[in-house]
């Protein structure tokens, strides 16, 4: 018997439910509806399943738990937790403007004991707000510094640390920040069957949004057994003068200032990161760009686009290349060509029946009136005019292959800086940072590409408009953008 079954039974027996009435309304036969009660066969879709649940007067929190069962009976527990998972990544994706900033101090310092005066090399942190206090106060000193540096062999859930070093971008300070994390080494859910390896990738990508000089590498392990067994100081952060290694759960620690146990911490710090392997490789440059994406577009497996707005390069023409690149750019001689080689490649790859491209109205709304593509870096193209705008979208409603297609349901409210791009040989997360720089992270562990991938392999039908609804939609949305 499946828990939704068993549900259902439940369900059926609580409010008294006559079976010959229900399956009269659901235009089925009795021996059926008993197989859905004795588990023996599952209601083949969704809309079944609610009609059954509207006969039975169903209240909110009943007809939620009723589907979920359902689809959690379809797929099993696993599978719909982790995608679930991947859902609530997506649509809870890092706003770059909703971060509060650190006012700098100019007495920021090292630690202090409670007397207020400075240890003397070594000092006992008894609570989390002295650890968090001590953590503070040696970041601080060191922004002050022309090439301060932090280390941090951590994982990132101390939401204080994360939430102090995301709103450090507003300083504009020059602070090189490495970290090693460890991934869980399977894809075991947590107790709240949440995912660790995509809540510490959520908690990380606000430093990359507020431009900070930051870099993560990773090992595994079992995360849980490896910080919640008899560890000690399993934590540790570094900075040119002082360290604080403290316990997993940042209650307890001692806080460093002599420069030997420094350096011998630092030492320590290099030694494992030369075992660890960086969790995303950033593309800088606009050739290593173009060369990353041809790179993958290589790929003839299926390829999805994931975005607010619709992949537009591949429509694109060569005179649009030469009417938009901004005419100063010092090296414009070489990029034109490269980019419209780049453009016949991508129009190739994109339209084609192994690639799918999933936007939103919202999307294509914000395209009608801004003119920007998120693909195309920032300060390479001048805005697109609305009537070349609107050949855009013309373009791309005329491609046969179907292949673009509108997000609804809640992802239909896709994060507006949100683009990814996952295929099974590759995959980025792209968005635009504080200082308004694109910015491409290339997936290196494979099981977080796999999540993404998995996924979309597995969207639901529901997720999507049809080809025509799609279209319809589009076309309207262009009608209203020239009253």
């Amino acid at each position: 018997m499946t828990s939704f079954s068993a549900l259902l039974s439940a369900l059926v027996e609580q409010k008294n439910i006559q079976i010959y009435p229900l399956t009269q309304y659901c235009s089925l036969d009795r021996s059926t509806m008993y197989k859905y009660l004795n588990g023996k066969r599952l209601p083949p879709k969704q809309a079944l399943v609610e009609r059954i649940a509207d006969y039975m007067r169903l209240s909110p929190s009943e007809y939620e738990e009723l589907i979920t069962a359902w689809k959690i009976a379809q797929v099993g527990e696993e599978n719909y937790y982790n995608r679930r998972n991947v859902e609530n990544f997506i649509l809870n994706f890092p706003d770059v403007t909703k971060i509060d900033p650190v006012i700098l101090s100019s007495a920021s310092g090292s630690a202090e004991t409670k007397s207020g005066k400075a240890s003397a090399g070594c000092q006992a942190l008894t609570s989390q707000t002295m650890v968090n206090n001590a953590l503070s106060r040696m970041i601080l000193k060191e922004t002050a510094k022309e090439n301060g540096r932090l280390a941090l062999l951590l994982q990132p859930d101390n939401e204080y640390l994360f939430h102090f070093l995301s709103s450090l971008g507003e300083s504009e300070c020059a602070l090189n920040i490495e970290q090693i994390l460890c991934l869980n080494n399977s894809g075991q859910l947590d107790k709240s069957n949440q995912s660790p390896n995509l809540m510490y990738l959520q908690a990380v990508l606000p430093l990359y949004i507020r431009a900070l000089d930051y870099t993560i590498y990773y090992y595994y392990d079992n995360v849980e057994s490896h910080f919640s067994s008899f560890n000690g100081l399993s934590c540790m952060v570094l900075t040119g003068d002082a360290a604080v290694a403290c316990t997993s759960d940042y209650r307890t620690g001692i806080f460093y200032s002599q420069t030997e146990t420094v350096q011998l911490l630092w030492e320590l710090f290099r030694n494992y990161k030369e075992k660890c392997s960086l969790l995303f490789h950033p593309v800088r440059s606009v050739t290593d760009e173009l060369n990353m994406l041809q790179t993958l577009g290589q790929s003839a497996e299926v390829n999805y686009a994931v975005q607010p707005e619709p992949c537009l390069m591949p429509f694109i023409t060569p005179d649009m290349v030469e009417k938009y690149v901004y005419p100063e750019l010092p090296d414009r001689k070489t990029l034109v060509p490269m980019l419209i080689d780049f453009l016949a490649f991508q129009k190739k790859g994109i339209l084609s029946n192994h690639f799918h491209v999933y936007h939103t109205l919202d999307g294509i709304r914000s395209f009608l009136k801004t003119g920007k593509i998120s693909e195309i870096p920032e300060g390479l193209c001048a805005p697109f005019s609305p009537e070349d705008r609107k050949l855009l979208i013309a373009r791309m409603l005329e491609n046969p292959q179907d292949n673009y297609q509108l997000l609804r349901g809640p992802l239909q409210y896709l994060p507006h800086n949100f683009h990814l791009y996952v295929s099974p040989s590759g995959g980025y997360l792209l968005f635009t940072n504080r200082l308004n720089q694109t910015v491409y992270l290339l997936f290196e562990e494979p099981g977080l590409l796999a999540s993404f991938l998995d996924y979309l392999n597995n969207l639901d039908v529901n997720c999507l408009y049809t080809s025509e609804q799609s279209r319809r939609l589009i076309s309207s949305q262009c009608s209203h953008s020239d009253s």
